[in-house]
């Protein structure tokens, strides 16, 4: 959300604080029913205000407090991509590696999509996949028709399921439907918002961002209330800006009076 949007919304909550004080400046303090018509139109106007105009800025409030941990943190952060092996994978890793504030480039997974792996293929797909290519560490078999695979850092992902297809059919006659390579990069804090604007588009699909900057939101996001709780004070408060309206002579004049006192005390 811009800077200048939340202004405006915050002037208008103000404004219409505004309105309660002053109506209830103009209701005279004699009878119950005034007194009763300043709290529900406090009330009412509170909750309205909270709703139209506080509540849009609290659900933005934790990427406004992320865009500013960003901007002044010198830490970085993990962005986790999807690139499926269908593309030219070792373009776009290529392309995401001269984004300016990426360090580096790292891709260590793949999720294989297969067709049906019986349990009698299971246990030997995960002992032997390690000799369909060099750069396959370990695979995983974690549902009949999904794998994960492991790689060495530095990989050809491309490479790899190339051979892997060939190997797979060759000893079990299953195949390799589609597969989607992991892609972790490491960003500065303060470059992730740009770098993830210049990913390649149809290409990558962000799917984590992890580091210091996401713990902190994380943390905030535990300490803040539910935004029904907002809306509600929001209301309490048009309420006691209308106490404060229909008061406001008895709250001068206790001041004063305090003021007077301690002017006393003083000489």
């Amino acid at each position: 959300m811009e800077t200048l949007f939340v202004i405006i919304m915050i002037i208008l909550f103000f404004l219409l604080m505004a309105f309660v004080f002053s109506a209830a400046l103009l209701t005279p303090l004699i009878g119950k029913k005034n007194f009763l018509f300043v709290i529900a139109l406090g009330f009412v106007v509170g909750v309205i205000g909270g709703a139209f105009f506080i509540a849009p800025v609290y659900d933005d409030l934790p990427d406004m407090a992320r865009a500013v941990y960003m901007s002044t943190s010198n830490q970085q952060e993990t962005i986790t991509l999807n690139i499926s092996t269908d593309s030219d994978v070792n373009k776009a890793i290529e392309d995401v590696r001269n984004i300016p504030g990426v360090q580096s480039v790292e891709s260590g997974e793949i999720t294989v999509k297969t067709t049906g792996i019986g349990n009698a293929w299971k246990s030997s797909l995960e002992s032997r996949i390690t000799t369909a290519n060099t750069n396959i560490t370990s695979g995983k078999v974690i549902s009949g028709d999904t794998m994960m695979v492991q790689l060495k850092p530095g990989s050809d992902p491309t490479q790899v399921i190339k051979q892997l297809k060939s190997w797979m059919v060759l000893i079990s006659g299953i195949d390799i439907k589609y597969s989607i390579v992991q892609v972790k990069l490491v960003v500065d804090a303060s470059k992730v918002d740009e770098v993830v604007k210049q990913l390649p588009q149809g290409e990558v699909v962000v799917t984590e961002i992890n580091g210091p900057v996401e713990k902190e939101i994380q943390s905030l996001k535990n300490t803040l209330p539910g935004k029904n709780n907002i809306i509600l004070f929001c209301g309490f408060l048009g309420v006691l800006v209308g106490l404060v309206g229909m008061f406001i002579d008895t709250i001068t004049r206790g001041i004063r009076g305090i003021r007077d006192r301690l002017r006393q005390k003083g000489d």
